[in-house]
């Protein structure tokens, strides 16, 4: 996907290299990079807020205090870890093709100015997400605060989603960043960068320097700042609080036709789900919402013929680390698992069933924003709700047996940083398999002449079969690795 994105951005670039009078009309070649450099940190950002987001620091300082490891040390190896995050692994090919495509639009530096001034603008956007991930972690002590940053995260996304909905109508990506827009990405780090590589281009060296030592600063003060926040939380004594009597305040839930031990279980990880997801709901939604009205606005084929197949896909995007990760919020009361009676098919079949419905309430916030920003017929949402279906088996069968294998512990609302061959590979595959699963009945459907519900109604009934032998051998598997389980979730990394 890094790579198609790249080719995406190289072909542009060749694109406007023959069109000068659209590259003035976008504000010039610096407002242009300055713009796609924007995006792609966006896009980082972003990403650190998903599923793989929010992640603990690779070292926690709090368990160093008693060694003989100076403080500064591990918090520089943080930083070092922010920088080296295999997150950027996804943006590097298309920072190289913006930096050497980008290079031929007329009006834009060298590739190698623009390579320099991506680098300097990394640095900066890690050293704030390292402090983002800083104060994320030391609000997990501080419950109102952090109720009141969820309030605010949740204010801002509504405006941001707003501001979408008022802009979807203006074509291409620039026209975001146009007129007073591009004023303001001026003082922002994307911004300096832009003036960093013109400056070196046009041979500008204090200028230049000025910008690249603000640049430095920003990440540097970043980190500085995370230093003292993690250092005050690490010797912050902990707080001894007294649990209130629990009062029983209903019965539990009641689900129609379904036994009271699978209520039960469902009950308990609806709660869970909500209480630590609810904001996948608008994440997502405004990441569908960038999408759908700036990059696919003007795409052409099955992206506009069935725009809501992408959401299908996207919208399990927001339960990838639930599906994949299912035990990992159990802990140690996983062993509770084994002891209780209830079988582990019960189990599994409670925590897919949460996930798909929360899956389902996300892909309707993306159905909310498809008709917000575009035509959508009632044939397209009934084809893209047969796909989400077709697909979930899929997505729940990898994230059963993932799950199983390679559980990660999760401690209050922070996601942990996904490490390690295993769970980075399943992930990568449920995307894989997710992406091959969604567009096959479609491109099948086109070569034989059938309407595309066909092929994803019986894509959906032959999923809905195979999900119980698929859900039985999984079932099987975590009956046989059951105390490997049990003591990977013991362990709090």
């Amino acid at each position: 996907m890094s790579c198609g994105v790249a080719v995406a951005v190289w072909g542009k670039a060749v694109e406007l290299q023959h069109a000068p009078g659209r590259v003035e009309a976008r504000g010039g070649a610096v407002a242009i990079f300055a713009t796609w450099l924007a995006g792609v940190l966006l896009a980082r950002i972003w990403f650190a807020l998903l599923p793989r987001g929010q992640s603990g620091a690779l070292f926690d300082p709090r368990r160093f205090l008693v060694f003989a490891v100076p403080p500064r040390l591990v918090s520089a190896l943080n930083f070092a870890a922010e920088l080296l995050d295999p997150a950027w692994l996804f943006f590097w090919p298309i920072l190289f093709a913006m930096a050497f495509a980008g290079s031929r639009i007329p009006g834009m530096p060298g590739p190698v100015a623009l390579l320099s001034a991506e680098v300097l603008c990394v640095w900066a956007v890690a050293g704030l997400l390292h402090l983002v991930a800083t104060l994320s972690g030391a609000l997990d002590a501080h419950p109102a605060v952090r109720r009141i940053a969820s309030v605010v995260f949740f204010a801002a996304a509504f405006t941001s989603f707003q501001l979408g909905l008022a802009k979807a109508g203006r074509r291409g990506v620039g026209s975001l960043f146009a007129g007073s827009a591009w004023k303001a990405v001026e003082y922002t780090p994307p911004g300096w960068a832009a003036h960093f590589a013109a400056d070196v281009s046009s041979g500008a060296v204090l200028p230049a320097l000025a910008f690249a030592f603000l640049l430095f600063a920003v990440g540097l003060a970043s980190a500085s700042l995370a230093h003292v926040v993690s250092l005050r939380e690490a010797r912050r004594p902990a707080e001894v609080t007294v649990a209130p009597s629990a009062k029983v305040k209903s019965r539990g839930w009641r689900i129609p036709g379904v036994p009271d031990r699978l209520a039960a279980l469902v009950e308990k990880e609806a709660k869970t789900v909500l209480r630590v997801g609810w904001l996948q709901i608008i994440l997502v939604s405004v990441g569908f919402l960038v999408l759908r009205s700036v990059f696919f606005r003007d795409a052409a084929g099955f992206v506009r013929r069935e725009p809501l197949l992408f959401a299908a896909v996207y919208a399990h995007l927001g339960v990838l680390e639930l599906a994949t990760n299912c035990f990992g919020r159990d802990l140690g009361g996983a062993r509770a698992w084994f002891l209780w009676p209830v079988s582990p098919r019960a189990v599994l079949v409670a925590k897919n069933a949460v996930a798909y419905v929360f899956s389902v309430l996300i892909f309707a916030a993306l159905i909310v924003v498809a008709v917000a920003t575009g035509p959508v017929t009632a044939e397209q949402v009934a084809i893209a709700l047969l796909a989400h279906l077709a697909l979930f088996p899929l997505l729940a069968t990898v994230g059963n047996v993932s799950s199983i294998l390679w559980p990660v512990p999760v401690r209050g609302m922070r996601l942990r940083r996904v490490r390690g061959s295993g769970p980075v590979g399943s992930r990568m595959f449920a995307l894989l398999l997710l992406s091959l699963a969604a567009w096959g009945p479609f491109a099948i459907a086109a070569v034989l002449g059938l309407p595309a519900a066909v092929a994803y109604a019986g894509l959906a009934v032959a999923m809905s079969f195979a999900y119980g032998g698929l859900l039985a051998f999984a079932a099987r598997l975590f009956e046989t690795r059951r105390e490997s389980v049990v003591a990977a979730l013991s362990t709090d990394e």
